[in-house]
């Protein structure tokens, strides 16, 4: 079924996709590959500040001491995608045999709720949401990457759950990795 794009972010990213595939088809000698990333987090977030992925604007607040800041009742869910498998994906992907676009994500939606959990367990805390009210309009309540094209196609898998991939980054993040 052709994508139904919900807001004009998802709308660009679908005419980018037809634009790719219009180009592919008319010069087949080409080969592009596209990858739709999914909610990307992972080491090197410090200079994006606002626009930093939630697992890390979630991590400082609550490393602070602050109760964790999210929309009301925080079971928005997300596919959260570790940067490590968004590399790992990206060069599996100069493997593609022919043109495609394909997701790059976890495979599975989390709630902003089990982020903030999983947190609370690799910080050792037991800090709760502060819930808020959620002031946009197109606020897209569930996004999840289905992962079966880039499996059967590609070959490839996630190698990081969003609970393993929290882990690794909150370590990497204690541990003083560079620019975390």
């Amino acid at each position: 079924q052709p994508p139904a794009p919900a807001n004009i972010y998802a709308f660009s990213k679908v005419h980018l996709d037809n634009l790719a595939r219009d180009h592919s088809r008319r010069n087949p000698a080409w080969k592009i590959v596209g990858l739709r990333y999914f909610n990307v987090y992972g080491p090197n977030e410090p200079h994006k500040n606002k626009a930093a992925s939630m697992i890390y604007q979630l991590y400082l607040q609550m490393k602070a001491g602050k109760r964790p800041r999210v929309f009301r009742a925080g079971e928005h869910k997300r596919d959260f995608v570790y940067v490590k498998d968004v590399v790992g994906m990206t060069i599996h992907a100069l493997t593609a045999r022919q043109s495609d676009i394909f997701n790059c994500g976890s495979g599975v939606a989390v709630s902003f709720n089990d982020v903030i959990a999983e947190l609370n367990k690799c910080l050792g805390t037991r800090l709760e949401a502060e819930y808020i009210d959620n002031p946009y309009a197109f606020y897209q309540p569930h996004t999840e990457a289905d992962m079966s094209k880039a499996k059967a196609e590609l070959g490839w898998v996630p190698k990081f759950t969003p609970a393993t991939g929290i882990a690794d980054y909150v370590k990497l993040l204690e541990g003083g990795a560079a620019n975390g």
